[in-house]
């Protein structure tokens, strides 16, 4: 009894890993964290994305063991950053960041208060402080309503100068299409690329957070 109980355990746990990934409950990556109390080099020098809407709720994903019909409208993101002599590593701060973008925390969907960290909302003007210098950024995103908006990977090495900021753009392949896309805008832009890069000013004072889920 006590080896058919066992193994019964271990099919429990891996059906709940496979449901967990299949469900997009999983919030963040497995690796070393940057420490922003060591970034010394940082000069008014940001990374700074806003995703798009996602439109109708897409009636073909319902909601799931771990994801809430509120979670259908959210984003999942995860951000790398490494150059000759720093390791490859997440570069989200830790929840006490991320909290300071929203004006009503309690109306957030469960999948974003749950870990803010890698869990994001459309329409919201987010930024984080990145270091001055070339820095090979690893991007990889997807939205929960399955829809053809602001999801991919990218890796591209991005060169900031003081006062500048870095702008990922999530593409909506059908507002921007290939034809519309100016590729001296973008750095490093290759044809098929659902996630830009490019350079801006950073602003003298950033915005101010307040931003509200609105479903």
């Amino acid at each position: 009894m006590g080896s058919l109980g066992f193994h019964y355990e271990r099919m429990l746990i891996r059906f709940l890993i496979i449901w967990s990934f299949a469900s997009g409950s999983f919030c963040g990556p497995i690796g070393p964290n940057y420490n922003y109390w060591d970034i010394e080099s940082f000069d008014s020098t940001y990374l700074r994305f806003n995703f798009p809407d996602l439109g109708p709720e897409s009636q073909y994903f319902p909601p799931g063991l771990f994801v809430s019909e509120r979670d259908k409208k959210t984003y999942y993101l995860t951000i790398f950053l490494e150059n000759d002599w720093l390791p490859n590593r997440s570069l989200q701060p830790e929840e006490w960041y991320w909290k300071k973008f929203y004006s009503n925390w309690e109306s957030l969907p469960p999948i974003v208060k749950s870990d803010p960290r890698f869990n994001y909302i459309s329409g919201c003007e987010y930024y984080i402080p990145v270091p001055v210098g070339k820095y090979n950024y690893s991007i990889f995103s997807y939205n929960r309503n399955r829809s053809n908006i602001g999801s991919g990977s990218m890796t591209k090495f991005v060169e900031l100068q003081p006062g500048q900021s870095a702008r990922i753009h999530f593409r909506n392949p059908e507002t921007l299409t290939e034809e519309k896309i100016d590729p001296n805008k973008y750095i490093k832009y290759t044809k098929g690329d659902r996630i830009l890069f490019s350079i801006e000013s950073s602003p003298l004072q950033m915005d101010k957070p307040g931003c509200e889920f609105v479903k």
